[in-house]
């Protein structure tokens, strides 16, 4: 007569908790930090150089002027530690991204190569350089790549992925609201 009470109990006691340990809940370690930046430089009437960051929580990282700025060139490869250190030199803004959109764009930005731009045209002069920047990010190395998405100014460029467009159009968006 136990048996009769103990398989039921047995029964619904592991069912229990293999529905409770079964989640679509699924916690994955996302060591990327930042995702999109734009930078502004200017050189014509005096020293500018300000822009912001996107992080994986959407926040809108503002900064003017940071006293060692790290990686703001087509070409700079920024390890963890630098992007750390860029970072620490942000201002949170008012402005969030909201989680969906963010994850909307990050999702496109992962579609984007960095290999095919427009032809550079001249945009003006004393205009200085606006770059639209998303990042990769190497787990293993622990390195972020920017990827041009757009640079208006005094030169202007475009990279052809569509995506490309679709996340600087986004970014254009998100520049507005922040200046």
């Amino acid at each position: 007569m136990k048996a009769q009470y103990i398989i039921p109990i047995l029964f619904f006691s592991t069912l229990a908790a293999l529905s409770v340990s079964c989640s679509d809940d699924v916690v994955v370690t996302n060591e990327q930090e930042v995702y999109f930046e734009i930078h502004y430089t200017n050189q014509a009437w005096g020293n500018q150089f300000k822009g912001f960051l996107i992080d994986k929580q959407g926040q809108v990282r503002t900064y003017d002027m940071p006293a060692s700025w790290k990686g703001n060139d087509l070409q700079s490869i920024l390890s963890k530690e630098d992007m750390d250190a860029n970072t620490s030199q942000t201002t949170i803004s008012s402005i969030k991204i909201a989680t969906a959109d963010l994850n909307k764009y990050i999702d496109a930005s992962r579609k984007i190569s960095g290999d095919s731009f427009s032809k550079p045209l001249n945009g003006g002069a004393d205009l200085g350089l606006t770059r639209f920047y998303s990042y990769t990010y190497d787990a293993d190395k622990k390195t972020y790549s920017p990827v041009l998405l757009r640079q208006i100014g005094n030169v202007i460029i475009h990279n052809q992925n569509a995506n490309a467009k679709e996340v600087a159009d986004w970014l254009a968006k998100v520049m507005d609201e922040v200046y």
